[in-house]
């Protein structure tokens, strides 16, 4: 248990150093919309939920066709890759880091 505790840590500190403040308001809010039960976590559900309901919502800016079910999978999937610590859920950080790095 020990060693999963400092793993946990030393993955959190290197998510925080690399994500850090870089934060856009945008992921913030995101976060925020997605923590549906105020825990300061994303459940896979909720991680889930708030990214199709992105995915919808970019869709239809574009004019293109949007499948809840396929995006809702490809989501869940992703949930796991994202969760670095494997506590079954995402901390800021861990949802941050999730997004692609912007191109300067």
């Amino acid at each position: 248990m020990k060693t999963h505790t400092i793993l946990a840590a030393i993955t959190a500190f290197f998510l925080a150093a690399t994500v850090g403040l870089a934060a856009t308001k945008f992921q913030e809010k995101q976060f925020s919309a997605g923590d549906t039960d105020g825990d300061k976590h994303l459940s896979k559900g909720e991680y889930v939920a708030v990214k199709t309901a992105g995915a919808k919502k970019n869709a239809a800016k574009n004019n293109k066709e949007f499948d809840a079910v396929t995006v809702g999978k490809r989501q869940a999937k992703q949930f796991a890759k994202h969760d670095s610590n494997g506590d079954g859920k995402l901390s800021s950080d861990e949802f941050f880091a999730s997004f692609p790095a912007k191109k300067k």
